[in-house]
């Protein structure tokens, strides 16, 4: 079964990667404008909310999810564990936290709420208090443990040396991204729609 759960986990891995290179490429893309993000963001909605695509695609992490809790714990069984099971043990946790709650949030807000779920809503909170406090850390948490994770999964496949020094990448990565939402680079106000939707979280003020 953990076989068969491995070799599944990383074959819907693959799929759910696709999605993440264009996600990340709009993250990145927000480095350098508003407009950089959105564009990039454009072209990848443009496949991904064809609706049997963006099915396929919450089923995916939903499975992952499943897949990954599986060898989770059969990390946890194992009586012998180095610092690279301790890396993939961590990351997933926090891996299937993140889509859990991501990924419900991001549907709620679009599909009940009618809010874009664009820019401006990463962004708002990330420049508003109190959210920033918790939303910043979240972020760069996901990225470091998506990082980590596959770095991880490349170890037990094949160890190499460089392996161990590109962990910094994930806390740096996300940082550059938390930089970019959080307004360093350029100013960002919030549309209307956006400022009213956040306006609703205790303690935000407006």
């Amino acid at each position: 079964m953990s076989i068969e759960a491995r070799q599944a986990h990383r074959r819907v891995a693959l799929f759910i990667g696709l999605f993440l290179v264009v996600h990340f490429s709009a993250h990145f893309a927000a480095l350098d404008s508003i407009v950089a993000q959105d564009a990039v963001l454009q072209i990848g909605r443009a496949v991904y909310r064809i609706p049997i695509v963006e099915a396929a695609l919450a089923i995916a992490l939903a499975g992952q999810v499943v897949l990954g809790i599986t060898l989770l714990r059969r990390i946890t069984r194992r009586k012998r564990k180095d610092f690279w099971h301790w890396v993939q043990f961590a990351s997933g946790c926090y891996l299937a936290y993140f889509i859990v709650m991501h990924t419900t949030s991001a549907l709620v807000t679009r599909l009940v709420l009618d809010l874009d779920t664009n820019f401006y809503w990463a962004a708002g909170t990330l420049v508003l208090d109190p959210l920033r406090y918790g939303f910043a850390p979240y972020y760069l948490l996901v990225v470091t443990a998506l990082v980590a994770h596959l770095i991880a999964a490349l170890h037990f496949r094949k160890s190499r040396g460089w392996h161990a020094p590109a962990l910094v990448l994930g806390p740096l990565a996300g940082l550059l991204i938390v930089l970019a939402y959080s307004g360093a680079f350029y100013e960002i106000e919030l549309p209307q729609a956006h400022r009213e939707f956040f306006a609703s979280y205790p303690g935000v003020a407006m």
